[in-house]
């Protein structure tokens, strides 16, 4: 991941820790997309994600504005990622 991009992600995560309950399916697929997370099909309307260093997916309901818990989901695989990235150096 490019410098620049983790700076955005890790912008993105202190902005969305404040207001959880107003951040749209479109944000969070962009957020994901930028972490290296890949959209899957899912089950009816539902969005699923993968990364390849992370084992559990990310499923989201696409409602506008998302639940909060879709988003703290969001928060835990990116930070997931990241961490994983500075671990890997």
């Amino acid at each position: 991941m490019q410098y620049r991009d983790r700076e955005r992600l890790e912008a993105w995560l202190v902005a969305v820790r404040t207001r959880r309950r107003s951040v749209h399916p479109s944000e969070v697929d962009r957020v994901l997309r930028l972490a290296g997370f890949v959209r899957r099909s899912g089950k009816g309307d539902h969005r699923v994600y993968s990364h390849p260093q992370r084992p559990r997916l990310v499923t989201i309901d696409p409602r506008s504005p998302l639940l909060p818990a879709y988003v703290s989901d969001v928060i835990a695989a990116v930070e997931e990622i990241l961490n994983a990235e500075d671990a890997a150096g």
